[in-house]
C-alpha cells in the first residue's frame, strides 16, 4: 500500500513539474531598450493593456487606433515585470524586460488572437470585469473601433491653396532642438505650428545623417490628452507637403495639414515616421505649450 502511494505521489509531482515547464516555456519576453519604442500589435481591438499591478512606473505606452501599442521604458534601469492584454476573445501573458541593446526586429510583436503566435500564453476571454478608476484599462467601444484616420473622406480642401500655403511655411525655420529625436543617424524636429482656416499646420524638419537613403512609408499625427493618456487620437493628415524619401545626408522640412482643434496645456503632439521593415520608427512627443498660444483651449 505504501508503495502505491509512493508511486502515486512521484506521478503527481512530476506531472506538476511537467505542466511548470510547460507554463514558463509558453510566456514570451517583451524586449524595450533605452532611446527606442517596442510596438505591439493585434488583430483585434484592445481593451485591457496591464503592465504589472497597474501601478507600474518603469514603463509608458500608448494605445493608437485601438490595436497598436507604443511601450518605451522611462527610468534608466526597469524591473522586469508581467504583462497582461486583453484583445478581442484572447488574453496573452507576457513578461516585459529591458536590455540596454536589442536587435530592431525584435521590438516588434504581432498577437493574432491564435494560441502560441509570439510564443504567449493565449486563453479564452475571461469574464469581464471593471476596470479601476485612472488606469486606461479598457477603451471606450467607438474609440477603439475607429479606422484608422477616420474622417478623411468627409473634409475635403482646397490642394492648390493649402500647397502653397505649405510650402511656404516650411521654408527657413529653425529647429527647436530641444523637441528632437534621432534614430539610426536620422532625426525629426519640431520647427512650428500655426491655425488657418480651420486647419492646423505641423512643420518638421528631418535630417538623415546615414548613409542609407531614409523612406517615409507613412506617417501619422497623434493627439494625447491629459485626461486619459491610455489612449491617442489620430489627427486626420488632408495635405502632407515633403519628400517621401531624404537621401544620405539631405535636410528637408515636412508639414502636415489636419482639421483644427484645440489643445489643453498639459496635452501632448506625437509625430510618428514609420519606414520600411527592419529599421527603427520615429517617434517624437511635443508637448502644446510650445505651439502658438491661440493653439490652446482657454482654461
Amino acid at each position: 500500500m505504501k508503495r502505491v502511494l509512493c508511486s502515486l505521489l512521484l506521478c503527481l509531482l512530476i506531472t506538476g513539474i511537467g505542466f511548470t515547464v510547460m507554463a514558463q516555456t509558453g510566456t514570451d519576453s517583451i524586449l524595450t531598450t533605452k532611446g527606442a519604442v517596442t510596438l505591439i500589435t493585434s488583430g483585434a481591438p484592445i481593451s485591457t493593456f496591464q503592465i504589472g499591478d497597474g501601478k507600474n512606473t518603469d514603463y509608458d505606452y500608448r494605445i493608437v487606433d485601438g490595436n497598436m501599442v507604443f511601450l518605451r521604458p522611462v527610468t534608466a534601469t526597469p524591473r522586469p515585470t508581467n504583462l497582461i492584454v486583453r484583445e478581442g476573445e484572447n488574453i496573452h501573458y507576457m513578461i516585459i524586460a529591458f536590455r540596454d541593446k536589442v536587435d530592431l526586429a525584435r521590438l516588434k510583436y504581432t498577437l493574432s488572437g491564435k494560441v502560441r503566435t509570439t510564443g504567449a500564453i493565449t486563453t479564452p476571454e475571461a469574464a469581464p470585469q471593471e476596470p479601476r478608476a485612472g488606469k486606461g484599462e479598457r477603451l471606450s467601444d467607438d474609440l477603439a473601433n475607429l479606422p484608422e484616420e477616420s474622417g478623411v473622406s468627409l473634409i475635403s480642401v482646397d490642394t492648390v491653396t493649402v500647397g502653397k500655403i505649405a510650402d511656404d511655411f516650411g521654408h527657413d525655420h529653425k529647429v527647436n532642438h530641444q523637441y528632437e529625436v534621432k534614430v539610426d543617424g536620422v532625426s525629426v524636429g519640431y520647427a512650428q505650428a500655426m491655425t488657418l482656416n480651420k486647419l492646423n499646420y505641423f512643420s518638421f524638419r528631418i535630417r538623415n545623417k546615414g548613409r542609407e537613403p531614409f523612406e517615409i512609408v507613412k506617417a501619422s499625427l497623434l493627439h494625447k490628452e491629459k485626461k486619459d493618456t491610455s489612449l491617442l487620437h489620430t489627427m486626420p493628415i488632408l495635405y502632407r507637403r515633403g519628400p517621401s524619401v531624404i537621401a544620405p545626408k539631405e535636410e528637408v522640412s515636412e508639414v502636415y495639414v489636419v482639421p483644427s482643434k484645440q489643445f489643453r496645456k498639459d496635452d501632448e503632439v506625437i509625430v510618428v515616421l514609420q519606414t520600411t521593415e527592419g529599421k527603427q520608427q520615429l517617434v517624437l512627443y511635443i508637448p502644446v505649450t510650445v505651439l502658438p498660444k491661440y493653439m490652446l483651449a482657454k482654461q
